[in-house]
């Protein structure tokens, strides 16, 4: 039997609280508005309550097992340093406009009808709780040869990520990256935590690519460029 949560669209308070992570957003101002903005799609004409529905077998995949092997988180750790992933970095502005993000991997276009994406962002990242508030963000896949700018971007700190020129704002203010190999810009339509992390479903508004077809891949801990032939 499937159970159903309904969260108050009129108290995000109540939603960060019972997926447990309100440490996240200890230091950010929550106000009516930003449920406003988060919840716009999910308002019924009879009652501000959003449905959230999770299945008993997804919920008790979250918890910790005893009955697992010891091994297998190593391995399984080992075994994605084998699955080479593209780079993209992940980007949006917190409530007074500066820019916010992270560098991920997590990240796989969902269909084509409607056109969406799915991001899954580890609830420790100091972006998270900006992602969630504004509601929209900045998909910038990397392309070659930008592995230099993606070391420093990985290794500042979250206030310094974005001191260069290369990047634009559009004028929704989303920070996108000027050599990227293709920028999508989504907003939020589903988000919900899975384990560490907090599976994020964004509508794709607005896409744009390079002329140059390459890009940056991430495979057992390096980069390495890859360029299609022709």
């Amino acid at each position: 039997m499937i159970g159903v949560d309904y969260i108050f669209a009129n108290d995000c308070r109540h939603y960060f609280k019972l997926f447990g992570f309100c440490t996240l957003i200890q230091n950010v101002e929550i106000q009516r508005e930003t449920c406003a903005v988060f919840f716009a799609r999910r308002k019924t004409e009879e009652n501000d309550i959003l449905p959230m529905i999770r299945s008993p077998r997804a919920a008790a995949s979250s918890r910790s097992c005893s009955d697992r092997p010891e091994s297998l988180s190593e391995d399984f750790r080992h075994s994605l340093r084998r699955f080479g992933n593209g780079v993209t970095i992940v980007a949006t502005v917190d409530r007074q406009g500066q820019p916010r993000g992270l560098m991920m991997t997590a990240v796989m276009s969902l269909c084509m009808e409607p056109p969406s994406m799915l991001i899954a962002v580890n609830r420790a990242a100091s972006a998270l709780p900006f992602l969630l508030e504004r509601g929209r963000f900045s998909i910038n896949i990397i392309g070659a040869g930008e592995e230099e700018e993606c070391a420093r971007f990985a290794r500042a700190d979250a206030e310094t990520r974005f001191v260069n020129h290369d990047w634009d704002c559009g004028t929704d203010n989303i920070p996108r990256y000027r050599r990227a190999a293709a920028t999508i810009i989504c907003d939020i339509d589903d988000a919900r935590p899975f384990g560490s992390h907090m599976v994020i479903q964004g509508l794709v508004r607005e896409s744009y690519y390079a002329k140059e077809i390459g890009g940056l891949v991430y495979l057992d801990g390096r980069f390495f460029n890859v360029k299609a032939g022709g």
